[in-house]
C-alpha cells in the first residue's frame, strides 16, 4: 500500500462515517430543516392574513350626521288614501310613507336606517311624486356610502351628497 491520498470521490464516504453522520441522518436533517422552514413560512403568511383581513371591524366611525334629501318617481304613482300622500305603483309599489331607507358602507355593513315621509304629487313636475327622506345617525368616517330605498338596488353616493341633500330619481321624466 502506498501513502498517496486517494482521489476525493473515494475519501468522502469514509470521512462522513468517521464523523458519525450517515447519509440517512443527513437526509432526515434536511427534511427536518425543510419542515421547520415550511412552518415558519406558513405561520408568517397566516399572521399577515389575519392582520389584514376583516378580523378588525372596518366600519366608519366618525361623528354621526343626518342624511336628508328626496326620492322622486316619474310616471308610476297614484294618490294615496287617508293623508298618505302619493304612492308608487308597478315596479315602484314599495315607495310610500314609511318605506325604509338604508345606508351601508362599501363593505355592505348597514350603518343607519330611516324612512320616507308622505309623498307630494307634482313637486318636481306634474307627473311626479316626491318623498322627503331623513336618515339619522350616519357615521361620517367614510367618503362613500351605498343607499338603498325600499327593495331597489343600492346606489353609491359620497358623504357630501348625503349631508347636502340627496336626490334619487326613478322612472322617466
Amino acid at each position: 500500500m502506498s501513502n498517496e491520498p486517494l482521489p476525493p470521490s473515494k475519501t468522502a464516504a469514509p470521512v462522513a462515517r468517521q464523523q458519525g453522520v450517515s447519509a440517512l441522518q443527513r437526509w432526515r436533517m434536511r427534511i427536518a430543516y425543510a419542515a421547520v422552514g415550511f412552518m415558519v413560512g406558513a405561520s408568517s403568511v397566516g399572521i399577515a392574513w389575519w392582520a389584514t383581513s376583516g378580523s378588525v371591524d372596518s366600519r366608519p366611525s366618525g361623528p354621526p350626521f343626518t342624511a336628508t334629501g328626496k326620492v322622486t318617481v316619474f310616471g308610476s304613482w297614484v294618490h294615496g288614501q287617508d293623508d298618505e300622500g302619493c304612492v308608487g305603483i308597478d315596479s315602484y309599489a314599495d315607495l310610500r310613507n314609511g318605506t325604509p331607507i338604508r345606508v351601508f358602507d362599501l363593505d355592505g355593513h348597514e350603518l343607519a336606517q330611516g324612512r320616507l315621509e308622505n309623498g307630494t304629487a307634482g313637486e318636481v313636475v306634474g307627473n311626479s311624486c316626491t318623498w322627503p327622506l331623513t336618515v339619522e345617525g350616519v357615521p361620517s368616517g367614510a367618503v362613500e356610502y351605498q343607499v338603498q330605498v325600499g327593495d331597489h338596488d343600492r346606489v353609491t353616493k359620497v358623504r357630501e351628497e348625503l349631508q347636502a341633500g340627496l336626490t334619487l330619481s326613478y322612472g322617466h321624466q
